[in-house]
């Protein structure tokens, strides 16, 4: 990848909610929406690197922000491909 090209990022998530049945205070069951955390596992040049907690709203963007926090990468321009699967 070349420094005028943008790194091209998918839409992949997960749902940031599932719902439960929650029991309120008149004992009466009631569909309640909760955060579900899904585990992100992170490869970098085909080796395991991290495995990471999300609610799986954008990996890409986390995997990114995992890399230069980090300091494993300088720069996105080191960066030749994102893949979600």
């Amino acid at each position: 990848m070349n420094a005028t090209q943008p790194l091209n990022l998918s839409a992949a998530s997960r749902p940031l909610t599932f719902e439960i049945a929650a029991i309120n205070e008149h004992g009466e069951s009631v569909p309640t929406a909760i955060a579900g955390e899904h585990p992100l596992t992170l490869y970098v040049d085909k080796q395991e690197l991290v495995t990471l907690m999300t609610l799986g709203g954008a990996p890409e963007a986390l995997a990114i922000g995992y890399l230069r926090n980090q300091r494993l990468i300088g720069s996105l321009t080191e960066i030749a491909a994102v893949q979600v699967d």
